[in-house]
């Protein structure tokens, strides 16, 4: 009977580690790339990947990875996609992420400038939304009482907050 009234919320628990983890991978990325940008005083950039060696086309999704990357001194410019032919450098890539839901508001590259301040031409705040995903399933995914969602949201100067989704909301940033 005990396994019975316990499987449910242990699976929730489960769940809800699985969005913190990818959550807090996340945001500890993006705590690198901005100290990176500022220590090396060049543009460092973070976008989707799914092979870990090339940026995706849907700039949006990034639970199938990311990278970070930078270019020579002098040569970095913000929202490129990283390409080592064109002289840039990794410095960090990261694996996919199982039964979660990483996305991005748009898809811009997310570039740091050299004072850590972030780069964009449209002055829009870089936002992410993780939920929990089924295995099988494609969506975005789902924030809900049982499995919140988090959103984590980049100021212009660079640092980054996160907060809770709303219940029953889709995994988007808003």
């Amino acid at each position: 009977i005990l396994l019975v009234a316990a499987g449910p919320s242990f699976r929730d628990a489960i769940r809800r580690n699985k969005v913190s983890s990818a959550s807090n991978a996340l945001l500890a990325d993006i705590a690198y790339a901005r100290s990176e940008a500022i220590n090396r005083g060049n543009v460092v950039s973070i976008c989707p990947s799914s092979d870990q060696a090339s940026c995706t086309s849907n700039g949006k999704a990034y639970e199938s990875g990311w990278l970070i990357y930078t270019y020579q001194p002098g040569k970095g410019v913000a929202t490129t996609a990283y390409s080592a032919t064109s002289g840039a450098i990794k410095l960090r890539a990261s694996d996919a992420r199982d039964s979660v839901s990483i996305q991005a508001l748009d898809s811009v590259i997310l570039s740091f400038g050299s004072q850590g301040q972030v780069r964009r031409s449209d002055n829009k705040q870089p936002k992410f939304a993780t939920c929990f995903r089924a295995a099988n399933d494609t969506g975005t995914g789902t924030s809900t009482t049982a499995v919140p969602g988090a959103q984590l949201t980049v100021n212009a100067s660079g640092s980054t907050t996160s907060q809770s989704l709303g219940v029953q909301t889709t995994c988007v940033p808003s």
